[in-house]
């Protein structure tokens, strides 16, 4: 009996201590202040379990790891009244996150997404 507690204490340290790749977006609000997950294999797939703004956490999309000399500004500037879908979970942390000439800037909601930039 003492082993089998032993196997499954140490099975879940060994667990929560490890990360699937890449980062979690920026913290954002989702308005989920519970707990939905407790580490990375909570969460189905490539997904994360991140934290929200209200202490709770929640599986959302990875963010691809990124080099700090990848971490560029683009030219152009975030379009002053955000646009696009109601998205409330972040999809980039730096322009570079983004293809093309697409800026990482706040979406309508709060969450960071990449948008078309406005050229002046």
């Amino acid at each position: 009996m003492l082993a089998k507690l032993f196997l499954i204490v140490f099975l879940l340290i060994f667990v929560d201590g490890q990360r699937k790749p890449g980062d979690c977006p920026p913290v954002f609000n989702m308005g989920v202040c519970e707990m939905t997950c407790f580490n990375d294999f909570h969460c189905e797939g490539a997904f994360k379990c991140c934290r929200t703004t209200c202490g709770g956490t929640l599986c959302t999309v990875a963010l691809a790891a990124v080099r700090p000399y990848l971490r560029r500004d683009k030219p152009g500037n975030c379009p002053e009244e955000p646009n696009g879908p109601w998205v409330c979970s972040s999809r980039c942390a730096y322009d570079s996150d983004c293809r093309g000439r697409k800026k990482c800037c706040q979406n309508r909601c709060g969450a960071m997404a990449c948008t078309k930039p406005e050229i002046a």
